[in-house]
C-alpha cells in the first residue's frame, strides 16, 4: 500500500477516534440516566419495541453498503458520470424502500407488537407511541443514508466526525431534557428522537448537496446499472436481514420467556460491546475505501495485503481493549450503571467472544463486497443463520439459561468466518493459508498472552479500584509488548516509527 494511502487511512481513523471519543462519552453518561429515569422495566420495554423496528433496517443497511460500494468503484475507475448517475439511482432506491418499511411497520410490524410482546400492564398505550413515532424516525432516515455514504466514499471522515458528534449531542441534550418532563418520559423519549433524526438527515443532506456535484438529484434512465446496484442490493439485503432479523427475534424470544428485565441485560451488555467495537469499526471504515478502489484499480497485490493487515491490526485493537474489560466487567458495570440485571456481566463476556469472531472476520468479508459477488456467501450465511431462532426457541422452551442462547450466537460467527474465507478465496484469489497463518494463528497465540498475566493478577486482589487500576496497567503493558514484538508485522513496525518521526518534528 502506497504511502498516502497509509496517511489517507491513519488521518481517517484519528477523525473516526475523535468522533468515537465522543460518542463513548455521551452515552456512557445517557445510558446510565436513561436506565435511571425510565427505570430498568420501562428500558427494556422501549429496548424490544425499538428493537421490532432493527428487523426493518435490513433494507437501509444493505442499500447504504451497496451504494458506498458502487460509489468507490466508480471513483476507482475515475468515471464522474458514472459517479453521478450511481447516487441518483441510489437515492431513488432509498426513497422505494422507505414506503416498504413505512407500510410494512404499519401492518406487520404493529400487529405484532400489539399481540405477541410481552409488555408491562398499563403500558400498552405508551409502547404504540414508541413504536410510531420510532417507525416514522426510521422511514424518514432512510433519506438520510444515500448522503451519510457519499461522505464515507469520499473518505471526508472529518465530516463523518463532526456530523456523528453533533447526533450524539443532541441526544444527550433529549437526556437532560427528559429529566424536567413530568409526564410519561417513555413517550416523550421517543418524540424527542425522533426531532433529532430528522435534523440530523436535514443536516447530511444540505451538506452534501453543497460539497459534492453528484449528488444533486437527476431522474437516471441507465437499466444496466440501476439492475446492478439493485441486483447486488438485494443479495446484500438477504445477508443483511438475516442478522437483525435474527438478533431482533432472540431479544423477542427473550421477552416472552424472560420478560423485559433480560431485555434490559441484553440491551445493556450490547451498549458496552458497541463502545469496544467501536474502536474496530472505526479503524475498518478508513480501509473499506481503498479496499474497494484497489479492487477496482486491478492493483491485486495492495489489495491482498491491505486485507491481511486490516485484519491483523483490527483484532489487537480488539483484544487490546477487551481483555481488561473482560477481567473487570463487574467493577465497571458497578461504576457506570450502580445497579442493573446480574446476568448483564455474563451476556457482556459471552458478546465479547461472539465479537472477536466479527472483528477477524469483517476484513474479509469487505474484499467479497468489492469483488461485488456476494450471492452465494450470503446464501450460505442465511443458511446457518436461520438455525439461531429455532434453536435459541427449544433451548429457552427446555428450560436453559438465557445465557446458553447467547453461545448459540457465537457458534454461527465461528461458521461464518470459514464461509467468507472460503469464497474470497474463490471471488478474490485472497491466500486463505496465509490469512489463516498470519491472523487466526497470530492472534490466538497473542492473545492467549495477553490474557493470561492481568488474569493472574486479579486472583491476587479483592474487587475494587486497586484491582482494576492494576489489572490495566498490566494489561497495557503486556499487550503493548505482544502487540510489538508478535502482533506487528515488520512494514507495520516502519509505519509506526515513520509516524512518530514526522510527529516529533
Amino acid at each position: 500500500m502506497a504511502a498516502n494511502e497509509n496517511s489517507k487511512i491513519a488521518k481517517n481513523t484519528i477523525f473516526l477516534y475523535i468522533r468515537m471519543f465522543f460518542t463513548m462519552l455521551i452515552y456512557l453518561y445517557t445510558s446510565r440516566v436513561l436506565l435511571l429515569v425510565l427505570g430498568v422495566s420501562d428500558y427494556g420495554l422501549y429496548n424490544v419495541v425499538a428493537g421490532v423496528l432493527a428487523m426493518f433496517t435490513m433494507f437501509s443497511g444493505a442499500l447504504q453498503i451497496g451504494t458506498q460500494r458502487f460509489l468507490n468503484f466508480a471513483m476507482g475507475e475515475n468515471d464522474d458520470d458514472k459517479l453521478q448517475r450511481t447516487f441518483s439511482i441510489a437515492l431513488g432506491l432509498h426513497v422505494i424502500i422507505a414506503v416498504i418499511i413505512f407500510i410494512l411497520g404499519q401492518t406487520i410490524g404493529l400487529w405484532f407488537v400489539c399481540n405477541y410482546l410481552n409488555i408491562p400492564e398499563g403500558r400498552e398505550i405508551a409502547a404504540v407511541w414508541v413504536y410510531e413515532f420510532s417507525l416514522i424516525s426510521l422511514s424518514i432516515s432512510m433519506l438520510q443514508l444515500p448522503y451519510q455514504a457519499c461522505v464515507i466514499a469520499h473518505e471526508n471522515m472529518n465530516v463523518y466526525a463532526i456530523l456523528g458528534i453533533l447526533d450524539v449531542t443532541l441526544k444527550l441534550l433529549v437526556v437532560i431534557l427528559l429529566q424536567f418532563i413530568s409526564v410519561d418520559k417513555l413517550i416523550y423519549y421517543a418524540v424527542l428522537l425522533f426531532i433529532v433524526h430528522v435534523s440530523t438527515m436535514v443536516i447530511y443532506n444540505v451538506y452534501c448537496n453543497k460539497r459534492y456535484l453528484e449528488c444533486t438529484y437527476h431522474i437516471v434512465m441507465d437499466k444496466s446499472l440501476a439492475k446492478e446496484i439493485a441486483s447486488y442490493s438485494g443479495w446484500n439485503l438477504l445477508g443483511g436481514c438475516i442478522g437483525p432479523i435474527t438478533n431482533q427475534g432472540v431479544n423477542i424470544l427473550l421477552n416472552i420467556f424472560c420478560g423485559t428485565v433480560i431485555n434490559a441485560a441484553r440491551g445493556l451488555s450490547i451498549t458496552v460491546n458497541s463502545f469496544i467495537m467501536q474502536f474496530v469499526s472505526n479503524f475498518q471504515i478508513a480501509a473499506n475505501p481503498q479496499i474497494v478502489k484497489l479492487f477496482a484499480a486491478k492493483e491485486h497485490e495492495k489489495f491482498e495485503k491491505l486485507i491481511i493487515n486490516n485484519s491483523r491490526v483490527s483484532v489487537y485493537l480488539f483484544l487490546f481493549l477487551a481483555i481488561p474489560a473482560y477481567i473487570e466487567i463487574e467493577f465497571l458495570l458497578d461504576l457506570w450503571l450502580g445497579e442493573y440485571p446480574d446476568i448483564t456481566i455474563d451476556f457482556v463476556r459471552i458478546i465479547f467472544i461472539q465479537s472477536l469472531f466479527q472483528t477477524l472476520n469483517k476484513p474479509v468479508n469487505m474484499s467479497i463486497h468489492a469483488s461485488g459477488r456476494i450471492k452465494w456467501m450470503n446464501i450460505a450465511n442465511t443458511i446457518c443463520m436461520c438455525i439461531v431462532i429455532p434453536a435459541s426457541y427449544f433451548l429457552l422452551k427446555l428450560g436453559y439459561s438465557p445465557i446458553a442462547v447467547y453461545w448459540i450466537n457465537v457458534l454461527f460467527f465461528m461458521s461464518d468466518n470459514i464461509v467468507c474465507l472460503y469464497f474470497s478465496r474463490k471471488y478474490t484469489n485472497m491466500p486463505v493459508i496465509r490469512i489463516f497463518r498470519e491472523v487466526y494463528l497470530n492472534a490466538l497465540v497473542g492473545s492467549i498472552v495477553m490474557f493470561i498475566v492481568p488474569f493472574l493478577i486479579s486472583l491476587k486482589f479483592e474487587e475494587g479500584f486497586l484491582r482494576f487500576l492494576i489489572v490495566g496497567i498490566s494489561s497495557v503493558l503486556i499487550s503493548s509488548i505482544v502487540m510489538w514484538f508478535w502482533g506487528m508485522t515488520d512494514g507495520m513496525k516502519a509505519l509506526v516509527v515513520e509516524k512518530v518521526k514526522s510527529l516529533s518534528k
